[in-house]
C-alpha cells in the first residue's frame, strides 16, 4: 500500500473508461482481488490507485465463435464452470476449474486475474496450454494476440506492456475425441497450491497416438507444454516402452525447484509419474484394433 495506507479507487464501467484510467500513474487493475488483496496485505505490491473491472461487461461475456470460443477476462470462474459452452466442449478446462480454491473463490476470481497473476501453479493455465489458447492484451483501442505459453515471462512476470490488460482468453474448437486427465498432488486434498500436477488431452486409435498434449505446473518457472514427451509418444503405440520413454522424457524436461512444500526431485519424480499414469490409463481404457 501506499504510505499511510492510502490506496485510491474507481470502478470504470466500459472499455473507455478502463483505458484512461489506465492511464493514471500506479493504476492496478482488480476485479474479485483474491491473488491481489493477500499481495498488498503481504506488501508485495503498491498500487497507487485500484482500477475496479467487475462491472464492465465486454469484459465478462462467454461466447462462441466458428473457430473456438471467448472468454472475458473479468469472467469469473463460477460463470465459466456454468457456461455449457465450456463444459461440453473443453471437459479438461472444466475439471481443472473445479479445483481452483473453494466455492467461495470461484464465485470471485477471475480467468485473467489467475492468469495475470503468473504463478508456476496457475490451475487454469494447464488446461488453456493444453486447449492451445491465445491471450488478446488490450491498450488505448489497440490489441494485440499471443499464444498463452508466450504471454508467461517467469513467476509473476508476464507480456503485459505498460498500460495493457488481458481483454480475453480464446480457444480454437477443439477434436471431439480428446479423453483428459488432471492431477494435482498437493499437500491436502482441497484449497491447496500444487506441489506438481499435470494436465493431458489424448486422442487414440486402437492403441496408437493420433495427437496428444501434456502440460505440467509446479516445475519450471512457468506452466509449460511437456512437447519432447508429447512428440516422442505422438504416433506410436501405448505400449509399456514407450510409456517408460516418456516417463524418463518428463524426467529430463522438467526444471523444479526445492522450496518449503516439497523438494526438486520429489516434484520431477511425481510429474513423471503422473504423465506414464495418464498413459496407462488411456492404453487401458481403448480397445486395442483388430
Amino acid at each position: 500500500m501506499r504510505e499511510g495506507g492510502h490506496v485510491d479507487y474507481v470502478r470504470v464501467g466500459s472499455l473507455a473508461e478502463l483505458g484512461d484510467a489506465l492511464d493514471r500513474d500506479g493504476a492496478t487493475l482488480i476485479a474479485g482481488g483474491t491473488d491481489l488483496m493477500v499481495k498488498m496485505r503481504a506488501g508485495s505490491v503498491h498500487p497507487r490507485l485500484l482500477v475496479d473491472i467487475s462491472r464492465v461487461d465486454a469484459l465478462r461475456e462467454i461466447s462462441t465463435r466458428p473457430s473456438g470460443l471467448t472468454i472475458g477476462s473479468a469472467a469469473l470462474v463460477a460463470e465459466i464452470l456454468a457456461a455449457p459452452a465450456v463444459s461440453t466442449n473443453y471437459p479438461l478446462l472444466t475439471s481443472v476449474l473445479r479445483s481452483l480454491g473453494s466455492t467461495q473463490i470461484r464465485n470471485r476470481a477471475t480467468l485473467g486475474g489467475n492468469l495475470a497473476n503468473a504463478s508456476p501453479a496457475a490451475d487454469s493455465a494447464l488446461a488453456l496450454l493444453a486447449y492451445d489458447a491465445r491471450v488478446t492484451l488490450a491498450r488505448a483501442g489497440t490489441e494485440r494476440s499471443l499464444p498463452l505459453h508466450e504471454f508467461f515471462l517467469g513467476p509473476g512476470r508476464t507480456a503485459l506492456r505498460p498500460g495493457e490488460y488481458i481483454r480475453s482468453v480464446d480457444l480454437p474448437t477443439p477434436r471431439t475425441d480428446w479423453d483428459v486427465f488432471f492431477h494435482k498432488v498437493g499437500r491436502r486434498r482441497a484449497l491447496t497450491i500444487a506441489i506438481t500436477s499435470v494436465a493431458g488431452l489424448i486422442a487414440l486409435r486402437g492403441r496408437a497416438v493420433v495427437d496428444v498434449r501434456l502440460t505440467a505446473g509446479s516445475v519450471a518457472p512457468t506452466p509449460i507444454r511437456l512437447r519432447a514427451v508429447e512428440d516422442l509418444v505422438r504416433g506410436r503405440e501405448l505400449d509399456e516402452e514407450h510409456i517408460a520413454a516418456a516417463h524418463a522424457a518428463a524426467l529430463r524436461e522438467v526444471s523444479p525447484i526445492d522450496d518449503v512444500r516439497a523438494t526438486a526431485l520429489y516434484r520431477r519424480t511425481v510429474t513423471a509419474d503422473l504423465v506414464a499414469r495418464f498413459l496407462h490409463t488411456a492404453s487401458e481404457s481403448t480397445p486395442t484394433s483388430p
